[in-house]
């Protein structure tokens, strides 16, 4: 079978052929590019959204669990100094004896080293004996504490936390009172030293810039790595993120964008120390917290570029091969249609371009067929015609 390139120059002036043909190239390769582009750009767009979500995620629950973790340590620590001190006010005041109650208190102060001073309140509220690892004990002060709130709250709550405050400008410490089963038994009232928060915070490590502090109720900064800036009494109040979690009564919320003392952007997360109110907050600046996330993003960004660029080469071949075939089939027909008989259409692709093209051979076979028996029988009518 024959190829059109057999007789070259036989289709030299189908240039308005060329030009549609490349039209038609340009259209397969858009439609081709334009498809597969969209479908990539589509998949791209869902995938580095859903990996951003999962990072982020992911991201938010480490910080939030440390927050809690924090938030719990403290809790603990606290509790347990609780039920410490409830073991000192099992019988009323006046049926122990001084140096029970001494002895008592010293044990205290033994088991609980974040402990530096005991002191005993009788009912009426006056102090009858303090110990102190600092100070000579004090016994029989008769201190007038009836109407103070350590006092007065320990008797209507059981139970009563101080506010913080800070020993020689250095250690943050709080009182914490516990009344007895009974109001004979009096209130036990103990100096703790906080250093244990400090502690806590310290330890925390979020990312490479990330801290934790902790606020008390009043929205007062009381730990944070920094111990200067504990000194200096800074009211965190202010800040979007304190705000936000006060408003929100919750243990722990989602960590959200704020700002931190600084003024710059931060992801917050914070968790609720549940016997005293206060709040422990972990921070990590934005431009750290979501680099990972950046830079998953970028990945997936040249990685979608690689595709498209070869979504466009492989567009530009599929489009090739579709016009290929069938500009050897429009050039074959022009010529069969010019007259050329012996032309033959050569397609090899295995589907309907390559049948039509067949059935174009058959025609301009029977079509050639035709003609020579047609020139066959003018020239015996010819001869016949001479020979009459």
């Amino acid at each position: 079978m024959k190829s059109f390139t057999e007789e070259p120059g036989a289709g030299t002036k189908g240039v308005p052929s060329h030009a549609r043909s490349g039209r038609l190239f340009r259209k397969y390769a858009t439609i081709f590019v334009a498809a597969v582009c969209l479908a990539l750009v589509t998949n791209g767009a869902f995938d580095m959204w859903f990996s951003y979500q999962e990072q982020k995620a992911l991201l938010v629950q480490i910080q939030r669990g440390q927050a809690e973790f924090a938030a719990s340590r403290i809790s603990q620590f606290v509790e347990e100094i609780e039920d410490q001190m409830a073991w000192v006010t099992p019988l009323p005041w006046n049926a122990v004896t001084l140096e029970e109650w001494r002895f008592d208190a010293v044990r205290l102060l033994r088991q609980v080293p974040a402990i530096t001073e005991v002191a005993q309140l009788d009912a009426a509220g006056r102090e009858k004996f303090r110990i102190s690892r600092h100070a000579m004990d004090i016994t029989e002060s008769h201190v007038d504490y009836s109407r103070d709130p350590i006092f007065v709250q320990a008797m209507a709550n059981k139970i009563y936390y101080g506010p913080v405050y800070f020993v020689d400008g250095s250690e943050p410490y709080m009182a914490i009172a516990v009344a007895g089963i009974g109001r004979d038994h009096g209130v036990i009232v103990c100096q703790v030293n906080l250093k244990f928060i400090w502690e806590v915070v310290s330890q925390i490590k979020s990312g490479t810039r990330g801290y934790a502090y902790v606020v008390d109720s009043s929205g007062r900064l009381i730990a944070d790595p920094d111990i200067s800036l504990v000194l200096r009494n800074i009211d965190m109040s202010g800040l979007p993120q304190v705000r936000a979690a006060r408003a929100l009564h919750a243990d722990a919320g989602e960590p959200f964008a704020a700002v931190d003392r600084q003024g710059k952007p931060v992801l917050s997360a914070h968790a609720t120390v549940t016997p005293l109110n206060w709040l422990v907050f972990v921070e990590l600046p934005i431009d750290e917290a979501y680099a990972p996330l950046y830079n998953s993003i970028m990945r997936s960004a040249v990685l979608l570029l690689v595709a498209l660029a070869l979504a466009l080469l492989a567009g530009l071949l599929f489009a090739r091969r579709m016009v290929v075939p069938i500009r050897a089939l429009q050039e074959g027909a022009m010529r069969i249609g010019r007259g050329n008989l012996t032309q033959r259409i050569a397609i090899e692709t295995n589907d309907e371009l390559q049948a039509l093209g067949d059935e174009f051979n058959k025609m301009a076979a029977r079509l050639q067929e035709s003609y020579a028996t047609l020139e066959h029988k003018v020239d015996e009518r010819t001869r016949q015609l001479e020979l009459a």
